[in-house]
């Protein structure tokens, strides 16, 4: 891509990093209820951003009689698994009751470049023509969400059918 690529990039500055960990639970979740629970206490020293039971929203999620816990933990926390483990099930416990002791854990996943930084000031309308016939498209354009890769995307697109329309008047 040579040059090219030089303009592509996201920002700069250090990019969001996101910890994910999974539980299985006998039985169903707390609340079968399929929505995102969010930490909205906002205590000092707590990890959990996000927590939802994938398996409320489909079945095939889980075993029959089992259900899936997903927790979201924004950042890559400085610590060793198993106290990584043990905090968030401290704070599930919170939220959830004393059940949460029961549930085993299956994986944790830490995923430094989850998001692009957007720190203020960030450009939520970044070109996605580099030129020379050259595209890009992601959540490093616009806003770091699913609606900002798509609407990239969708740019994206838009910009190849205009560039070879353009192209074949010529």
């Amino acid at each position: 891509l040579g040059d090219a690529a030089n303009r592509a990039p996201s920002g700069s500055g250090t990019p969001v990093g996101t910890t994910c960990l999974y539980f299985a639970i006998d039985g169903p979740a707390p609340l079968a209820v399929p929505i995102l629970y969010l930490n909205g206490d906002g205590v000092p020293g707590s990890l959990i951003n996000n927590c939802c039971f994938p398996s409320t929203v489909s079945a095939s999620y889980a075993p029959a009689g089992k259900s899936l816990a997903s927790v979201s933990i924004i950042g890559i926390p400085d610590m060793t698994d198993a106290a990584l483990e043990a905090k968030v099930r401290e704070e599930l416990e919170g939220w959830f009751g004393g059940g949460v002791k029961a549930w085993r854990h299956l994986r944790t996943y830490s995923i430094p470049f989850a998001q692009p930084n957007q720190v203020a000031p960030t450009d939520f309308n970044r070109k996605v023509s580099l030129g020379d016939g050259l595209y890009v498209c992601g959540d490093h354009r616009s806003a770091a969400t699913y609606d900002g890769a798509m609407l990239t995307g969708r740019l994206a697109a838009e910009a190849v059918i205009w560039d070879l329309a353009s192209t074949s008047t010529k």
